[in-house]
């Protein structure tokens, strides 16, 4: 739309996205979303197993990028991501995350140690992004105010109508989760979670957006059941680790796509559940090959 815009209101857009910094403030027209789901697998499928998407007003998407790029300067400065995180992030590779990840477990595995290595997966990620616990989590970081307070305008007041087949529903107030389909959730998402690694202590993580990988390993030096069973205690302290970073950052795990993967050079798999202590049942399944970051990695690390 904006080939069409005179060059005269050029000034005037320039005057207002620096007024909206400054001040913190968004029109709420620009907040106002139209939201189609579209389907993650079949055609035919309930709410549950469609992804939102979020079609923004053409000026809030302008506005976005523009203070997207001072933030990721900000983050980039004060080195606040760790390296272990490489999704949504300039000069981070995909591939070179898949290759560390191969790297971690080929050297535990070249010094006869068992490895677990759990793929973790968020529900609705970047919909589940509570507001005030992101802001909260920000000012401790030592986020500018002038950053802090134009974000937490920007998540606050927004509200939408999903779309279906030109049937509109009404509109709905938005009080949880950053817009899909925006440039600057996915940068808002691993800013929140930039510390969840240092929570997962006795294990080495690897994140890309809201993909996590944490691999275990048993203790070197000792023979191979005594390693498996010290590996089934540094499992366990994983998942307690991990469920109460999920409950303290309102961030729900999907168990029903969570997997665990043992390798090994012995012959021989460890016979331990793997489940989470409270609040849940559901036992994490064993597999014995993962698609992670698009590639079929198997137990024995074939690819």
């Amino acid at each position: 739309m904006f080939t069409f815009l005179d060059l005269n209101y050029w000034s005037l857009l320039l005057k207002l996205y620096n007024y909206s910094f400054q001040k913190s403030v968004l029109p709420s027209a620009w907040k106002d979303t139209r939201m189609i789901l579209l389907a993650k697998k079949d055609s035919i499928c309930p709410p549950s197993l469609t992804r939102p998407i979020s079609l923004l007003d053409s000026f809030q998407k302008i506005g976005e990028k523009l203070f997207l790029t001072r933030f990721r300067d900000l983050l980039f400065r004060r080195g606040l991501l760790p390296d272990s995180q490489s999704g949504f992030r300039e000069r981070f590779r995909l591939q070179t995350r898949l290759l560390l990840f191969l790297e971690d477990i080929y050297s535990l595995m070249s010094n006869s140690a068992p490895v677990c290595t759990i793929f973790v997966d968020f529900q609705a990620a970047f919909d589940q992004l509570w507001f005030l616990g992101c802001v909260g989590k920000l000012q401790n970081l030592g986020i500018l105010s002038s950053f802090l307070n134009w974000i937490e305008s920007w998540l606050n007041n927004r509200r939408c109508f999903i779309e279906i087949n030109g049937s509109k529903s009404r509109w709905f107030s938005i009080e949880k989760g950053g817009p899909q389909g925006s440039v600057f959730t996915p940068t808002l998402f691993i800013t929140y979670n930039c510390d969840m690694g240092s929570s997962l202590s006795g294990c080495i993580s690897h994140f890309f957006a809201d993909d996590l990988a944490g691999i275990m390993a048993g203790q070197l030096g000792i023979n191979y059941s005594s390693q498996c069973l010290d590996l089934e205690k540094r499992v366990k302290v994983f998942l307690d680790q991990l469920e109460y970073y999920s409950c303290l950052t309102d961030q729900p795990i999907n168990l029903n796509k969570t997997e665990a993967m043992f390798s090994a050079r012995a012959i021989g798999h460890p016979n331990f559940v793997i489940q989470f202590c409270h609040g849940t049942k559901e036992i994490i399944k064993w597999v014995h090959e993962y698609k992670y970051l698009g590639y079929l990695i198997s137990s024995k690390l074939g690819w």
